[in-house]
This record gives C-alpha cells, sequence and structure tokens, in this order.
C-alpha cells in the first residue's frame, strides 16, 4: 500500500488539468471582460456615427426633427434591439452662450444680479435667469447651434457583471453640436424684464 501511495505523489500525468483547472476561470473572465468592452465600444461607436448622421440632416432648412430622431432611433436599434434610447436636443443663438448665464440687457443699478426692472436674453425660453444647459427645445431655426445628447442603455451580453460587480445594464452616450445654415435671418432670444 505504502509502495502505491509513493508511485501515486511521484506520477506527474495529469498535473497539466490541474493547472488549466486553475487558469481557466479567471481566462474566461478575462475573456468575457474584453468581448464586453469591445461590444462597448463598437456601440458607442454605432451611436456617435448615428448622432453625426443625425447632426448634418439638421443643418438644413427642411430639417424635420421627428424624423431624424426616428432614423437616429432606428440605426441604434439596429445594433442594439432591446436598448433604451434618450434623446435630449436644444438650440442656442451662438456657441458663446452654451452652459454660461444668460446675459442681462438691462441692468439699472450695475449690479450684474437680476433685480425688479432688470431684463434678460431668455435663450431657454423658460422664463428665469439661468445657466443655460440644454438650450431652447427643438432644433431652433436658421443659424442655430444644436446640441443633440443621445444615449442608450441596454443589457449587457455575458454575464461579466457577476463577477466584477458592475451593472448588469450599459449606458452609453453622444454628444454633438452643430450650427444650423443660414438660410433665413436669426431670429433674437426673447428678452424678459423682471416686475
Amino acid at each position: 500500500m505504502t509502495a502505491r501511495l509513493l508511485t501515486l505523489r511521484r506520477d506527474q500525468s495529469g498535473a497539466t488539468v490541474m493547472e488549466f483547472g486553475l487558469l481557466f476561470i479567471p481566462f474566461c473572465i478575462l475573456l468575457m471582460g474584453g468581448m464586453d468592452v469591445g461590444y462597448q465600444v463598437y456601440v458607442r461607436t454605432v451611436v456617435a456615427g448615428a448622432l453625426e448622421a443625425a447632426a448634418r440632416s439638421t443643418t438644413v432648412e427642411s430639417a424635420d426633427s421627428t424624423t431624424i430622431e426616428a432614423v437616429l432611433e432606428d440605426a441604434v436599434l439596429k445594433v442594439m434591439p432591446h436598448a433604451t434610447v434618450h434623446i435630449q436636443k436644444g438650440s442656442f443663438y451662438s456657441y458663446a452662450q452654451i452652459n454660461t448665464l444668460e446675459r442681462l440687457t438691462k441692468d439699472s443699478n450695475g449690479n450684474n444680479q437680476l433685480d425688479n426692472g432688470d431684463c434678460w436674453e431668455d435663450i431657454d425660453d423658460d422664463g428665469t435667469r439661468n445657466v443655460v444647459t440644454t438650450g431652447k427645445s427643438g432644433i431652433g431655426g436658421a443659424d442655430d447651434v444644436v446640441r443633440y445628447n443621445v444615449s442608450a442603455s441596454y443589457t449587457r451580453l455575458l454575464p461579466i457583471y457577476h463577477f466584477i460587480g458592475v451593472d448588469d445594464v450599459a449606458t452609453v452616450s453622444a454628444v454633438t453640436l452643430v450650427k444650423r445654415q443660414p438660410y433665413a435671418g436669426q431670429s433674437n432670444p426673447p428678452e424678459r424684464c423682471k416686475t
């Protein structure tokens, strides 16, 4: 019996099976992670490409935002059939107005604060003086700057989220700005006054 145990102890056949067993799970996790990242990069590229195509369509006079959004959503859903696509668009009078406080047009006491009797350019047409982040709803008019934000959320293809502690839903997003063609005179933002 002791001789048999000694022979088993010296036996090297089958050792690679144990080594393979130890490396198999980390290798699979690494492989699935790489595939998940690759798919996410691919999806992000598709979303960005569809957004750029939509933005180019927005620049012309006859642009219909509903049709443009439908084409954009269809392009994303071809790659991710069960994705949730969220499209947000807004227009600005110029690039300089994005993420800035709306300009005072009349400052009675010169303190650069909105007081009674003061007026401001209401860029986003919401009736309050604020920092303009999303712009006026829609794609605006001639010579306006349009900002598109698109995000797509989808369930991950592989169950990698179980192993590395991430959410099972991945979200990719893209943002672009485009200036519409000057096919007509640009309309000025409305002026509002605090009373």
